[in-house]
């Protein structure tokens, strides 16, 4: 598997300097993330659903066994899951102008699509994404719960740690997942994730237990921002591995 270190987007060190727009958003004032219903309707849930299935097949497993020492943006953070690319379903949400302004008014600042999206399946026992941050491109990261079967025991959640929006990584591991806050998505359940800014993680799967999202990740746009190409000159599989 290519390492995300050696891709565009990874900021090796962590410098806590958001832009003015993210200091004064509802999202930052929320704690970085929230949990919204009803983004999409039970009909183009299902068609979402349809097509994850549909990608899982020509999908591929990603593992890692131990993550890097990045201790802010991208990097390779440990891993065990399968991803797939997203669609015309997937990227004709994502990359409308109704979702935009949906976003932009739900958040207090604007953004621009960057990537065709992705399906991620914890559909193994034990499966997970380890503490990270997102890649460059991915400032923010939409990801909705498509399915979620439990099991039995501790289940795999998406896992954030607000508190530690100005720590590096290294001090999120030492404290511990006492200091995150699990946020159980259910089925048409959407995460909005300031991912670039919040440490976050997905704990490992339990016997039984399968886990579905659509991700899609979004760029802050900012008097500050450096001149970035456009969405479509960034490789797929860099977006698909890197924003969960």
């Amino acid at each position: 598997m290519e390492a995300l270190a050696e891709l565009p987007g990874t900021q090796r060190e962590w410098i806590f300097d958001p832009p003015p727009e993210v200091l004064t958003s509802r999202l930052f004032a929320a704690g970085g993330y929230f949990v919204v219903s009803g983004l999409f309707d039970p009909a183009t849930l299902d068609a979402l659903r349809a097509e994850a299935e549909a990608a899982r097949v020509e999908g591929a497993r990603q593992v890692l066994g131990e993550s890097d020492s990045v201790e802010g943006r991208g990097g390779s953070p440990a891993r065990a899951f399968r991803t797939g690319r997203g669609g015309d379903t997937h990227w004709g949400l994502h990359g409308s102008s109704e979702m935009k302004a949906r976003i932009e008014q739900l958040c207090g600042f604007t953004v621009t699509p960057t990537g065709s999206g992705s399906f991620s399946y914890y559909e193994q026992p034990g499966d997970y994404l380890a503490l990270h941050r997102d890649i460059l491109q991915c400032d923010m990261a939409v990801i909705t719960c498509l399915t979620a079967r439990s099991g039995q025991g501790p289940t795999g959640e998406l896992t954030v740690y607000p508190g530690f929006m100005r720590e590096p990584l290294s001090v999120v591991r030492a404290a511990g997942r006492t200091y995150g806050t699990v946020v159980a998505l259910q089925p048409g359940h959407t995460a909005i994730l300031l991912g670039g800014l919040v440490p976050h993680e997905v704990t490992p799967t339990c016997p039984g237990q399968e886990r579905i999202v659509a991700i899609n990740c979004f760029r802050i746009e900012s008097s500050r921002n450096r001149k970035l190409p456009v969405a479509e000159t960034f490789p797929d599989k860099v977006l698909e591995a890197a924003c969960r």
